[in-house]
């Protein structure tokens, strides 16, 4: 099954075959209660499950690592920043160069709970997109009656954006082999700002030609769109996203009841 992952493959599983309606609803509900935990146990507990339902999908390791390097370097940045700038009890110091900065144990301990918040609503979207396919996601959304509009954009850009990092691979690639390789880092920097900004214009470029392309082929915004899915959900998928829904409110009721200290 081919699914909204960008050419990763989901197997034969159980997540795979799971209504796409419940599968949707049901994520982006545990996205939601994932970002507001406030108890780090809980957060790392909906992140090691997420991680654990990956593996069930027999997903390319290399390829499932390299989509969370990129979120799991945001959360390191968050983690390091959240150290040095918040909180008032100082554990230790950090000497870098002429310099001494203060660690902070609030600042740990908001910026761990932060990085695993992240971790684990990325970890989920992800688990969305490598079980679903992009027509079962952008169907459910029209079913829980979302904006055409934003489905609309939302397709449209999971159309385009592989061939746009088409462009700018072909676009680096012609920069490589004028030389751009070997400047110095800040001329690299510099030559990268720019390779951006093309790409930017020509994604305007290209978003223009196809609006007018699709106007030309009778597009409407507020026609109706025929239903994706014929039939009722399967009632083993229904009562599994009953389960689902069940444990979520679980997690919200064993959070807030435990309290929320706030750091003062």
């Amino acid at each position: 099954m081919q699914c909204a992952g960008c050419g990763i493959m989901a197997g034969d599983t159980y997540l795979g075959r799971l209504d796409g309606r419940i599968k949707t609803a049901v994520f982006l509900c545990a996205i939601v209660v994932a970002s507001v935990l406030t108890k780090w146990p809980l957060a790392a507990g909906v992140l090691a499950a997420a991680v654990a339902l990956m593996f069930t999908l027999r997903l390319p390791a290399r390829k499932a690592l390299w989509r969370m390097s990129v979120p799991f370097g945001v959360a390191w940045v968050v983690l390091i920043s959240l150290i040095f700038t918040t909180g008032h009890t100082v554990i230790g110091t950090v000497r870098f160069l002429h310099v001494s900065l203060p660690v902070y144990r609030e600042g740990m301990a908001l910026g761990f709970l932060i990085m695993l918040r992240i971790l684990a609503s990325v970890s989920l979207a992800m688990l969305l997109s490598f079980s679903t396919p992009m027509a079962e996601i952008l169907a459910a959304l029209r079913t829980f009656k979302v904006p055409e509009l934003i489905i609309d954009l939302a397709d449209m850009i999971y159309r385009y954006a592989s061939s746009l990092g088409e462009i700018a691979a072909t676009m680096r690639k012609a920069q490589l082999a004028r030389g751009g390789g070997g400047l110095p880092w800040h001329r690299q920097a510099r030559d990268l700002g720019r390779l951006a900004g093309n790409l930017m214009i020509k994604a305007f470029g290209r978003g223009e030609r196809v609006y007018k392309a699709m106007l030309a082929r009778g597009y409407d915004e507020d026609a109706k769109t025929p239903p994706y899915y014929a039939g009722p959900i399967p009632a083993g998928d229904l009562l599994a996203g009953v389960l689902a829904g069940f444990v979520l409110l679980s997690l919200l009721v064993c959070n807030f009841a435990i309290g929320y200290k706030a750091w003062n």
